[in-house]
């Protein structure tokens, strides 16, 4: 269950990324051929990434690094025109890491496929990361399946995983008791 969810994430997220990417290059075709360009080689790149993952996952050897999700989603966010902050309250206890990169892997997609964002605000903290953005869409709680299995996943290592939909905002919260404050 967990390598199906595992590679869920991994396909599923690169997915999404190419399919915002390819349709920025068609954009640009008629406009800016160089950026068009540009865009299609990161996706080749993201492809050439996503093999090595799913490699690396199939082997029992891939590890999410909480400081490249955080840049990868910056840079998603802002590929599909939706303002992302990010504010560092604190350093992220390093025994949540892996899976609080998971938690912003799963989130930066849900808001790409579900959402219609125009903001995102990423708040770390050493308990954890809350991802917050004003697009809350119409897709249930109950249809985002892979929030539910790391919600198994975090309370399975001590922690806890909450997402709430109020007001046109969708928020999705992962804390662990090994930090002091709030994430």
């Amino acid at each position: 269950m967990r390598f199906a969810s595992d590679l869920h994430d991994i396909q599923g997220h690169t997915l999404h990324v190419v399919k915002l990417k390819i349709t920025l290059a068609e954009k640009l075709l008629g406009t800016d051929v160089g950026r068009a360009g540009e865009e299609l080689s990161e996706v080749r790149a993201l492809v050439g990434d996503t093999i090595t993952q799913t490699k690396e996952l199939a082997y029992a050897q891939r590890r999410l690094n909480l400081s490249a999700e955080l840049e990868n989603a910056k840079n998603l966010f802002e590929a599909a025109g939706i303002h992302v902050r990010v504010e560092r309250e604190a350093d992220v206890d390093e025994r949540a890491n892996e899976l609080l990169g998971q938690v912003l892997r799963e989130t930066t997609t849900n808001i790409l496929r579900h959402a219609q964002a125009t903001y995102v605000r990423i708040t770390l903290s050493e308990a954890g990361i809350a991802v917050l953005n004003d697009g809350a869409g119409t897709t249930p709680l109950s249809g985002l399946g892979g929030l539910s299995t790391l919600r198994e996943r975090v309370a399975g290592n001590g922690g806890e995983l909450t997402a709430e939909k109020r007001d046109g905002r969708f928020l999705t919260r992962a804390r662990f008791p090994y930090g002091r404050s709030d994430g």
